[in-house]
């Protein structure tokens, strides 16, 4: 970098204060990366229990399902689904952390589901549709979580790879700018002198 700017007060100056913008903007940099990790931290904590309470909720759901189709017969089920489609609301809000977007997920439908004594069906089908309703729940909280790892993580990357270019390329660059600007200067300074003093030993 020194070779392509001239020893002048001017460049000096203007690299003093890039080095100063580049150090507090590394300083930011850090600060954000730390909050992000720790609220990372803080949502991973919550994956496994999640995860469990997912698995739990499908297993329990395919049981229900497996006892509705023993007691009702696939046929049966299928006409009672079919003319009992209930529509979802997915309601997404976002919330912020460090200028990142994460989401806040709710899976819901219009109403809590009620199918005793419908059609041929037994206990076994409103079984089943109040673990697929449970279901529902725990998948929004998985996806969620998986969504804000996916974005903490990757603006985590993004922080770090910045924070790299400028503590091992452009501070080091910087300093070695100014420091060789200084050098070349204090070199011209100490040159114009002895010329001075020579002009001035001729002169007497």
């Amino acid at each position: 970098m020194s070779k392509r700017v001239s020893p002048t007060k001017a460049n000096l100056f203007e690299f003093q204060k890039q080095l100063k913008f580049a150090s507090e903007g590394c300083d930011l940099l850090h600060q954000k990366r730390d909050v992000l990790v720790m609220e990372l931290m803080s949502v991973v904590s919550n994956f496994n229990a999640i995860e469990k309470r997912l698995n739990g909720a499908l297993e329990k759901a395919l049981d229900n399902l497996n006892a509705a189709v023993l007691a009702n017969g696939s046929e049966s089920l299928g006409r009672t689904i079919a003319a009992q489609q209930k529509e979802l609301e997915i309601e997404i809000k976002q919330y912020s952390v460090m200028g990142i977007i994460l989401p806040r997920i709710s899976i819901a439908t219009d109403s809590e589901p009620e199918f005793g004594g419908l059609l041929d069906t037994d206990i076994n089908f409103d079984n089943t549709v109040n673990s697929l309703h449970s279901l529902l729940s725990v998948l929004s909280e998985y996806i969620e979580i998986i969504s804000s790892v996916w974005r903490m993580a990757t603006e985590i990357e993004k922080t770090q790879k910045r924070i790299n270019a400028l503590e091992n390329i452009f501070i080091p660059e910087a300093k070695q700018t100014i420091s060789w600007i200084k050098s070349v200067m204090e070199e011209t300074d100490r040159e114009e002198l002895f010329r001075r003093k020579l002009l001035k030993s001729r002169s007497l």
